[in-house]
């Protein structure tokens, strides 16, 4: 359970609403009442179930096999992609809100939260230094279950989303890692005929998102740092100026100190242009210091209070009171 207070006076433009995810609105709110469940059918084979009683919503279902050094996942879950999006769960993250740019590919991305339906093969190399992760989703919102071939004006449901996630753990504090994605989303009819249409490179080239990020994890003792950058190619949106594909991109770097077994503060810098100038002015720097308390670290690990107070500054680093948040955030997992 959380409270949070702020609001967004700026005249953002409307396509780009609600930059910081507090519109003119004050109180508290739940966002997440989980539960979690995990049957272990044999050594190499398992079924995990997680469901959101806040939006009724089966969030996770999907099997995991192994098989020699690989493991197979199949169902609706999170899997590669964009590391702030995909891999920190909700009840995991140092700060309440993910970056804005993370929240930006989730749209563009068309996951549900981070979580898509499809496959996902996964391959270790060195003793788990190397992690290689290939996930192919449906990428278009849907669970698809229909006839097939679909009904007359139906919704076209012919999407693939693919995205590989490398992360290498280069010494015992340090990871660097990365991910490349791509969204598929034309008709099976536009893949035939004189354009040799099943080949790749016509498939990648005429369709929306092509993404990709760099991102960098230490940790030493009581000091942790997370960096990451990310750049996608929106074809969905073309540049009014030459009809190319839009550019998004954004950084962020976020360093975490634990004071003690209890307390901890947290520090996260990030950058966001959404638009590649398109709209004037819709970059946006934000600030963000925020401090967690556990209140029974050894009782209760999975108990935190979480508070954070985010200013924004526009591209020219103009700052408007009214662009400020505050958010405090109570946790437990059992």
């Amino acid at each position: 359970m959380g409270f949070t207070d702020g609001m967004d006076g700026y005249p953002w433009p409307s396509i780009l609403k609600d930059p910081l995810g507090n519109n003119n609105r004050a109180g508290f709110y739940i966002s997440e009442a989980r539960l979690t469940g995990n049957v272990a059918l044999d050594s190499t084979f398992s079924v995990t179930a997680v469901w959101n009683a806040m939006g009724m919503d089966l969030q996770e279902v999907y099997l995991t096999k192994r098989w020699n050094d690989y493991i197979v996942r199949a169902g609706k879950f999170r899997g590669a992609g964009l590391k702030s999006a995909t891999e920190e769960d909700e009840f995991g993250r140092n700060l309440i809100i993910a970056p804005r740019y993370a929240r930006l590919w989730t749209y563009w991305a068309r996951t549900f939260a981070g979580r898509d339906f499809g496959v996902e093969i996964e391959r270790d190399f060195r003793a788990g230094g190397i992690r290689n992760r290939l996930f192919i989703r449906n990428a278009n919102g849907e669970n698809v279950i229909n006839d097939e071939p679909s009904y007359p004006g139906s919704r076209v449901t012919q999407v693939l989303g693919f995205d590989y996630a490398l992360d290498w753990r280069i010494s015992p504090f340090t990871v660097w890692g990365g991910h490349i994605g791509m969204l598929a989303d034309r008709s099976w009819d536009q893949f035939v005929g004189n354009h040799e249409g099943w080949k790749a490179q016509y498939w990648f080239k005429s369709n929306a998102v092509a993404d990709g990020s760099l991102n960098h994890t230490l940790d030493m003792g009581r000091v942790h740092l997370f960096n990451e950058a990310l750049l996608m190619y929106l074809r969905d949106v073309p540049h009014p100026t030459d009809s190319a594909a839009t550019q998004l991109w954004g950084v962020s770097s976020l360093i975490r100190f634990d004071h003690s077994d209890r307390w901890s503060s947290v520090f996260r810098y990030e950058f966001t242009d959404p638009s590649d100038g398109t709209y004037p002015q819709d970059g946006l720097h934000m600030f963000t210091l925020g401090a967690i308390y556990h209140p029974q670290p050894l009782e209760h690990p999975g108990m935190k209070i979480t508070a954070e107070y985010v200013r924004a500054y526009g591209e020219q680093l103009q700052h408007f009171m009214s662009d400020d948040v505050f958010n405090c955030q109570f946790q437990m997992t059992f």
